[in-house]
């Protein structure tokens, strides 16, 4: 026999049931609680806490993209003009990256994807769905661009650490210009092979370990970088003024263009910025 007693199982299960529905429906608009993520705030140790690993993880990836920038913008020693144009291409396009074109992913709504029925659709609508379901050539398009969108996505995953990698192996040859590149190509995949080997352990083991090398390196970076601008030439600040990249621009025509694929490599990493910030959160 069944018991279908007033306030059994079956009867209990009713208004949590009713309660998930509500808020399935959302309000008057589509809209649910859970469609955004409410700003978080931390404070005291756990927002330092939080600031301390997000060193290793984020920071060690733009904090070490400028390394190969020269190298590869300019295939022979570049004139002070240059140098200093290019440099000021360098620290614009890091600042607006980084700083002005910013939104938090963690505040946007979230992507609601659903099937709405034709007859809900305005006429102009209905004729592009129409038009988009029946045509191959459509398709095709939305094909090709859908698998050009995943591969610059995948490229850029690959690209980064390897070019990243590379460069740091590749500065040994100052010390010791004896070192063969087979060398440094074995040593680079080695060490690719343990960072991605490590990645199980999950973000914040991480970048607790990774934190106090970054530290040290962008410390070295700080320091040196003040003792050669008191030392040879503070003259490269000038590089600030947005001026110098517009007239490196003009005065190498085609070519400054064409070696703006140097200067993209300057902020590879910024789009961990935004990205790794989803791994720092409650």
């Amino acid at each position: 026999m069944t018991n279908n007693v007033h306030g059994g199982p079956e009867n209990n299960k009713a208004p949590a049931i009713e309660k998930i529905l509500e808020e399935s429906d959302g309000d008057a608009n589509g809209n649910r609680e859970t469609d955004i993520r409410k700003k978080q705030i931390f404070k005291g140790r756990y927002l330092f806490w939080l600031a301390y690993q997000s060193i290793g993880v984020i920071y060690g990836d733009i904090g070490t993209s400028p390394l190969y920038v020269y190298s590869s913008t300019f295939a022979s020693e570049p004139s002070y003009d240059d140098l200093l144009g290019a440099l000021s291409l360098i620290i614009w396009t890091v600042t607006l990256m980084a700083n002005i074109v910013h939104r938090d992913p963690r505040e946007e709504r979230s992507i609601k994807m659903e099937r709405v029925e034709a007859s809900s659709l305005p006429r102009t609508s209905k004729h592009t769905r129409s038009f988009i379901e029946r045509s191959t050539v459509m398709k095709i398009v939305l094909k090709v661009v859908g698998v050009f969108g995943v591969s610059l996505v995948m490229s850029d995953g690959v690209l980064t650490p390897a070019q990243s990698v590379l460069g740091a192996i590749q500065g040994l040859r100052i010390v010791d210009e004896s070192i063969s590149t087979a060398t440094i190509v074995g040593v680079s995949c080695t060490i690719l092979v343990l960072l991605f080997l490590v990645q199980p352990f999950g973000t914040s083991r991480i970048g607790t370990c990774f934190a106090p090398i970054v530290i040290i390196w962008l410390g070295f970076n700080l320091f040196f970088g003040i003792y050669n601008l008191a030392q040879h030439d503070h003259s490269v600040l000038k590089a600030f003024s947005p001026v110098f990249a517009g007239q490196y621009l003009i005065r190498n025509k085609t070519d400054g263009w064409k070696s703006l694929g140097g200067i993209l490599l300057a902020f590879t990493g910024v789009e961990a910025l935004f990205a790794d910030m989803g791994a720092f959160t409650r």
